[in-house]
């Protein structure tokens, strides 16, 4: 199950209560008992998630409709995405909560949400108010360039809105939704202004004076061109073909009073008597300068030229305020005469101006926002109009300079793909390229754009390629090892973060290992850091897969063995925990030959735990460590192992032999002696599975009845047993005592040490034993079950010992060792064990005492339950008296003799029916 760090839970559990907070307020209000409880708990987890004294902070980002807590993406339910939307929408990139937070501040930061209408526009502004003395709580903005330090004062919530009229609508509205009619009013107001001048005295304010029509009327203004930005060409003709010339074009402050003769206009027909609004606005016109008032002229022309084309979807007041402050920053933009890192502020101080006229003009948005549907922002629709009407040659250039961190995400986004759907790739990486390069900025605020940024794109750093992402990590990372600034460290850990998961998610390796390299180096500088980021990054969570993939494919992709190397304890566990499952010697050799290539740092990783790690971690390693480095494990085992309970020392046997290691006949030989005695029959049973002459003598011991303190005779049967795949001449003399010797009254030896005995020399001098059966008080049908040989080419991992026999009838068994015993039936069986149903679950390794009932007698045996598939669950004997074994040997033979009468019954009837 994949564990959840715990900054990151209690982070989880804040960003829930805080979403209920808000709901609480708007459903209640801040007074109501059920808000303030909410405040406290939202208080108590956020202080859970950044104790008081702690050196992190708690980043949460929005982008779109997914929350994002210090980089990562969290769960998206309704309530998160909506309130993530409404982030967005305020133009917020991120909140950043500080150690030094108090509860204070956190609800001024509450109270600042609206409890009735989402004022999305106004959210930036009222947070601004609210947490101006704050200290604890910081507002990152989404802005288009940074802000100059002369202008820290400007609006956060400064936008120009994009919104409609809504439905109710007057004729007012219908008036200025028409822009021909709003040329007819200025140039009533140009020919009341001619006429006054021809007089020398002024009209009288109300639009009814002189129908007059001045050139400049009749012209049209001079208007943008949609080529090159300026304020230049001529507007369509209003009654005369006259070109007006000799103007220069309008400063910011032309700008500026068009804008706020707008808004006036705005107010006072939606306020007041539209016909004294007409007129005032009238008066407005006639006072500008002739520059301003053929630019407004010029766009009003545009936006006429546009109607007759498709109906246009906004107020022209709108349109118009976009229009004028689009046109002229890029017409100063163009002329060299702004940087484009100063273009936000300029936008910005023009929003300013229309700031009532937004207000007056967006019910639509409101409505829209009230019933639930996300608004593109006004900045985000500023920021769009602007970049979509500079020149390719100028966004080229601009995104290849230095400055290139100024550019919005989405707008670099949507040119770099747009790049690359035309097939200019070059292009396309080298503005990527230089994107990334703008986080190794000497600017702060250059690096905090770009941080924010690369957490933005680092899918299309993905996409665009496995060369571009690791390029991105590596100046990311650069950064993380040497930034100083708090706030930058969070941004910069954010972008680090999101590129790593990306490269795990697409499966590049190379960067993948270049960010674990950054890692490992910022570890040594900054050990907290290190310690939070490596979680959030994917990579180690992802290495299972990783190594299943690799595995599987019999290929290892280029860059894995790296990733690997730089986790080499995941690494090493997750190749030990396939090593453990492998049934083919095929897939044993391939994950040994990977986990080789790890290196020396995960053989050390290996020793370490096998010698003093914990127990549980040192069983799971111990088949890898005996694989790779079966000396060490030749050292360390036989101190370690009488240390383990029972099931550890019997998983511990069995990777030892599933090993295929050379060696591992010296290893079991050296902690036989060491285990639980009733063991000791599996280690012996082991040994002879390995084949190794080097056994013999210590097998010849066990058989002559030399046996380890608790041991039992059953472990002299098994020594015996084991000799037959040795195929070792010279362990004929001590089988032949065996076999002959005599007491008074009967034979020296059981039964069963006798059987075993006589299965080895059957093999090994089938002569001999052909002359001796007949007066040795042995059926010859009792050598039937004897042990199975392992087949050198065997293509499994294990082989089993002894022939298994289905039984004809199932045989009822119950266990007699547990607090709670329960009854099994037996359906095939062998002289080492068997596949019995159960009805309860057994865990891999429990020792039960079985009685079987057979007849109107019993069999028991003390067994290990092994892996249970189903409701079927197979059992290992481990000890039973001789005796019981030569019931359990008669109750085998028995039912092969019903299964072989079976199966010619069979024959023959289908013979009769065939004739």
């Amino acid at each position: 199950m994949k564990t959840i760090e715990p900054k990151m839970a209690a982070g989880r559990a804040f960003v829930r209560s805080l979403n209920i907070l808000l709901k609480f307020a708007r459903m209640y209000g801040y007074g109501h008992a059920r808000t303030a409880g909410q405040v406290q708990i939202a208080w108590e987890e956020l202080r859970q998630a950044i104790p008081e004294g702690n050196e992190t902070s708690l980043l949460l980002g929005a982008t779109g409709s997914q929350l994002l807590l210090d980089g990562v993406p969290l769960e998206a339910t309704p309530a998160e995405k909506e309130f993530a939307r409404l982030l967005s929408m305020a133009g917020l990139a991120s909140i950043q909560f500080y150690p030094c937070i108090t509860e204070d501040e956190l609800v001024s930061f509450a109270l600042a949400f609206p409890t009735g209408k989402a004022k999305t526009a106004e959210l930036a502004e009222q947070l601004k108010v609210a947490l101006a003395d704050a200290q604890g709580i910081r507002v990152n903005e989404i802005c288009f360039v940074p802000t100059d330090s002369r202008l820290k004062e400007t609006s956060m919530a400064a936008q120009l809105a994009a919104v409609t009229l809504g439905d109710e609508q007057d004729q007012f509205r219908k008036v200025l939704s028409d822009p021909q009619k709003l040329l007819e009013l200025i140039a009533a107001a140009e020919g009341r202004k001619s006429a006054e001048g021809a007089s020398g005295v002024a009209g009288d304010g109300n639009g009814a004076g002189s129908r007059t029509v001045g050139p400049a009327a009749r012209n049209g203004g001079r208007r943008l061109s949609d080529q090159t930005g300026r304020w230049s060409g001529s507007g369509p003709d209003l009654g005369n073909s006259h070109v007006s010339s000799g103007l220069s074009s309008p400063g910011e402050e032309d700008i500026c009073g068009i804008l706020r003769a707008l808004s006036m206009f705005g107010k006072m027909g939606t306020t007041q008597n539209p016909m004294a609004a007409a007129g005032a606005f009238q008066d407005q016109i006639a006072r500008m300068p002739g520059q301003a008032e053929h630019a407004l002229r010029g766009a009003l022309a545009e936006l006429a030229e546009k109607g007759k084309n498709r109906k246009l979807d906004q107020g022209v007041l709108v349109q118009l305020a976009e229009h004028l402050s689009i046109r002229f920053a890029l017409e100063k933009f163009e002329r060299g005469e702004v940087k484009v890192n100063a273009v936000r502020q300029m936008l910005d101080r023009l929003n300013q101006e229309v700031e009532e006229l937004r207000k007056i003009l967006g019910q639509h948005e409101d409505k829209m926002a009230d019933a639930g549907i996300a608004v593109e922002s006004h900045r985000e629709i500023l920021d769009r109009e602007f970049w979509a009407k500079v020149p390719d040659k100028a966004k080229r250039d601009v995104l290849l300079s230095p400055e290139a961190w100024c550019i919005p995400p989405k707008n670099l986004q949507s040119y770099v793909v747009g790049l690359i759907e035309h097939g200019d790739i070059a292009v396309a990486t080298s503005i990527l390229q230089n994107y990334a390069r703008c986080a190794d900025s000497e600017e702060p605020e250059a690096r905090k754009r770009a941080a924010t940024g690369l957490s933005e794109l680092a899918a299309l750093y993905a996409k665009t390629g496995p060369g571009l992402l690791a390029d991105a990590l590596r100046h990311v990372g650069m950064r993380l090892s040497v930034e100083q600034d708090q706030d930058l460290q969070s941004l910069v850990s954010a972008a680090f973060v999101r590129l790593s998961q990306e490269a795990a998610a697409n499966r590049y390796f190379p960067a993948m290992e270049q960010a674990l390299d950054w890692l490992a180096r910022v570890e040594s500088q900054r050990l907290g850091i290190a310690r939070s980021l490596g979680p959030k990054m994917g990579i180690e969570e992802r290495l299972p897969e990783f190594v299943d993939e690799a595995l599987q494919t019999r290929q290892i992709p280029v860059g894995l063995i790296g990733v690997l190397k730089q986790l080499p304890q995941t690494a090493t566990e997750q190749l030990a925990a396939r090593f453990n499952q492998c049934q083919y010697r095929e897939d044993l050799e391939n994950v040994a030959n990977l986990a080789q290539d790890l290196g020396e740092e995960a053989q050390q990783y290996l020793r370490s735990t096998v010698r003093n790690g914990p127990q549980v971690k040192a069983v799971e390693l111990v088949g890898m460590l005996v694989r790779l480095d079966p000396q060490a494990a030749q050292v360390f085992l036989p101190k370690r192992i009488k240390d383990f309970p029972r099931a550890g020392q019997d998983r511990i046997v069995r990777q030892i032999s599933a090993s295929g290691a050379p060696e591992r006949c010296r290893i079991l030989l050296d902690i036989l002696d060491h285990v639980d005695p009733l063991l000791m029959p599996l280690v012996v049973d082991e040994i002879g599975m390995t084949r190794d002459r080097e056994a013999l003598g210590r097998l010849l011991t066990l058989a002559d009845g030399d046996l380890p303190a608790g041991a039992t005779q059953f472990l002299r049967v098994k020594a015996i047993e084991a000799m037959l795949r040795l195929e070792a001449p010279e362990s004929v003399s001590a089988l032949k005592r065996i076999l002959e010797s005599r007491k008074l009254l009967g034979w020296a030896h059981a039964q069963e040490l006798r059987i075993a005995a006589l299965q080895v020399l059957e093999k090994l001098e089938p002569e001999w034993v052909k002359d001796y059966l007949p007066g040795s008080g042995i059926e010859h049908q009792d050598l039937a079950l004897a042990p199975l040989d392992v087949p050198r080419d065997s293509k499994f991992a294990r082989w089993r010992r002894h022939r298994r026999v289905w039984l004809h009838k199932g045989v009822p068994a119950v266990t007699t060792n547990l607090k709670q015993n329960c009854r099994l039936e037996i359906k095939a069986a062998s002289m080492t064990g068997g596949l019995a149903t159960v009805g309860m679950h057994f865990a891999p390794g429990t020792t039960v005492q079985l009685r079987m009932q057979v007849g109107w007698g019993n069999v028991q045996a003390t067994a290990l339950m092994r892996d249970c598939r189903s409701q079927d669950v197979a059992f290992e004997i481990v000890d039973m008296g001789l005796d019981e074994r030569t019931k359990l040997r008669k109750l085998l033979l028995e039912n092969m003799t019903k299964r072989r009468t079976a199966a010619v019954a069979g024959d023959n009837g289908v013979y009769q029916r065939r004739t």
